[in-house]
């Protein structure tokens, strides 16, 4: 993969992150000796929220990859690789490499290593303080009344691991996790044409551990006597089991144990991906992904990493990362995956 690829990468991130009506942006081609790198007019280009990114617009020229010496042979790579100047502990490969180091990604990491300690677990972070992660501005709540079987099993673990968190997060003598659970339950209401709607899904509910309880309007007024009951026939309660916690304190707590268990944390960027050809028995031919492209938040350099496999925890920006890595543009996985930031 040549340094003209990843170029490509970089602009096109630039372009959709800080386009704007400047005039300074609304070129119609770039700088770059590139020519088939063009610049889209700013009224083709769709609004993008903005995020926090390690891509600063006045040094975006500045960028290069710190593997684009020519290499000629295998002599040339295998020297090369031994001998380049990798900013500070950015390895050359890892067996998985997660994409965003929220609460997702830190948990993701921490469940990984408790599973296999020898394996070697890489987690990106653009935001190093977590300024726009949904984690920190979520308000951490934690339900059981789900109509979906997967989410109802993943919110009661959620509770049993809660329950026993110093068991799974506390490093060595170090204090409790201060995660602040407060046990309040949710409190769900319908009109009479939920009320078929809402049976089914307690019943689900309470066949998979969920302690939940189903409440008549005249049930909803004695113990609500608040609420305003008129249009409301049926009504859940979760009962035990359901609240809401510190997303912050909870991250952290996941955050520092993987630390503990040898989770390698980078403040670094995805900024794409290097793609491989692999041709099987039958003649199927089948782009896979080689190396990841990162950007270091320490020199603006890009690197390029190995894995065996990659994870995409970088939650409203998902959607991105997913088209980088080929899904959601024409080719084989053309469906894009449908999350992007509000």
């Amino acid at each position: 993969m040549t340094l003209r690829l990843t170029r490509r990468f970089v602009h096109q991130l630039f372009i959709r992150r800080y386009a704007s009506k400047d005039s300074s942006i609304t070129t119609t081609t770039t700088t770059d000796s590139n020519k088939d790198l063009t610049t889209e007019k700013s009224s083709e280009i769709s609004t993008v929220k903005r995020a926090f990114t390690l891509i600063n617009p006045k040094t975006v020229h500045e960028i290069k990859r710190i593997d684009d010496t020519p290499i000629k042979n295998e002599m040339d790579l295998i020297r090369h690789r031994l001998t380049e100047n990798r900013v500070k502990n950015i390895p050359i490969e890892t067996d998985v490499l997660i994409i965003g180091g929220a609460i997702m990604g830190s948990s993701i990491a921490y469940f990984l290593k408790q599973r296999s300690p020898d394996m070697k677990v890489t987690v990106l972070e653009r935001d190093w303080n977590y300024t726009t992660s949904s984690t920190v501005l979520s308000a951490g709540g934690l339900r059981q009344q789900f109509a979906l079987e997967e989410n109802i099993q993943m919110s009661v673990y959620g509770a049993e691991f809660l329950k026993h968190i110093r068991d799974h997060l506390s490093i060595l003598d170090e204090d409790p996790v201060p995660v602040s659970f407060h046990h309040n339950g949710y409190l769900l209401c319908g009109s009479e044409q939920s009320v078929k709607l809402f049976e089914e899904n307690h019943k689900t509910q309470t066949s998979l551990g969920a302690k939940s309880k189903l409440l008549t309007a005249s049930m909803l007024k004695e113990k609500f006597p608040w609420l305003n009951t008129d249009g409301i026939a049926i009504g859940c309660y979760g009962i035990q089991n359901e609240g809401w916690l510190d997303p912050w304190a909870l991250l952290n707590a996941f955050r520092q144990k993987a630390l503990s268990l040898g989770v390698l944390y980078l403040n670094a960027e995805l900024v794409g991906f290097d793609k491989s050809k692999r041709v099987w028995a039958d003649g199927t031919i089948e782009n896979q992904l080689d190396k990841a492209l990162i950007l270091s938040a320490d020199n603006n350099r890009i690197y390029p990493m190995d894995s065996s496999f990659f994870i995409n925890a970088a939650g409203p920006w998902a959607g991105e990362v997913a088209k980088m890595a080929g899904i959601g543009v024409a080719g084989e996985y053309p469906v894009a995956l449908p999350v992007e930031p509000r």
